[in-house]
């Protein structure tokens, strides 16, 4: 499986994930802001805080998202 290389957060709640096999996905969570798990998100400096492992994008280890994940997600 791909491994993230980085991310990078962007405008609009949108975060950009460049895997190593040199393609990226798109990934908007401005409509989950509204539930339990993706709610801290909403506070814009703590979004543009995301980081990766190169498996998982996190948020100061309050909010995890696994690249298997992160494929579910931007398919809905």
């Amino acid at each position: 499986m791909s491994r993230i290389v980085c991310v990078i957060p962007k405008e609009d709640y949108c975060l950009e994930i460049v895997l190593d096999n040199g393609s990226s996905v798109n990934l908007s969570l401005k409509s989950r802001l509204g539930t339990i798990r993706f709610g801290i998100l909403a506070d814009e400096t703590f979004f543009r805080k995301a980081v990766t492992d190169g498996y998982c994008i996190s948020w100061e280890g309050k909010v995890e998202i696994s690249l298997s994940e992160v494929f579910q997600l931007a398919q809905k």
